[in-house]
């Protein structure tokens, strides 16, 4: 699985923005995403960056990398 991130500067300071990206990249290799090389996704926030919690991103991220394992087997 390849994953990317887009974050729109509307979304937060460049600060932000960045920390956000370090921790869905730190998030994927915790997990070791070694799925299937053929599924990739695009990470994108809907709300500003402020509103976003870590344990709420992971959930989230768990949640994504559960239903693409089922979805693509």
């Amino acid at each position: 699985m390849r994953l990317g991130f887009s974050v729109s500067a509307k979304k937060g300071n460049s600060v932000k923005r960045n920390l956000f990206k370090r921790r869905l990249r730190q998030y994927s290799v915790e997990v070791n995403l070694e799925m299937d090389k053929g599924i990739d996704a695009v990470i994108i926030p809907l709300v500003r960056l402020e509103h976003i919690r870590w344990n709420h991103l992971k959930t989230d991220m768990d949640n994504l990398v559960e239903a693409a394992k089922k979805e693509f087997k």
